[in-house]
C-alpha cells in the first residue's frame, strides 16, 4: 500500500495558456523540408544575434508567429510571400 496522497491531490490541474485576448491558442503542424527547416533555424540564430537575445529564446513558434504578423501587416512582405506562393503553384 503506497503512503501519502495520490499525486493529483492538492494540486491544480494544468491550465492551457491563453492569449492576451483571453482565447486559447490554436496549434498547427507544419511539415518542412530539411532545407526549409535548416533555413528557419539559421534565420532564428541570426535574429538572436541581431536582437542580442539568447538563441534559446528564439523558438520556432516565435519566429513563425512574427513572420505571419509581418506578412499580414506589411504590404512589401505580403507581396514577397504572394510571389513565392505563385512560383510554387502546380
Amino acid at each position: 500500500m503506497p503512503y501519502g496522497p495520490p499525486p493529483w491531490e492538492g494540486t491544480k490541474p494544468a491550465r492551457k495558456s491563453r492569449t492576451k485576448s483571453g482565447t486559447e491558442p490554436v496549434r498547427i503542424t507544419v511539415d518542412l523540408t530539411p532545407d526549409d527547416y535548416q533555413l528557419l533555424n539559421v534565420w532564428l540564430a541570426r535574429a538572436s544575434v541581431e536582437l542580442d537575445q539568447p538563441v534559446s529564446s528564439m523558438t520556432l513558434a516565435r519566429g513563425i508567429k512574427a513572420m505571419i504578423r509581418a506578412a499580414a501587416s506589411d504590404n512589401v512582405v505580403n507581396d514577397v510571400v504572394l510571389d513565392l506562393l505563385r512560383r510554387e503553384q502546380p
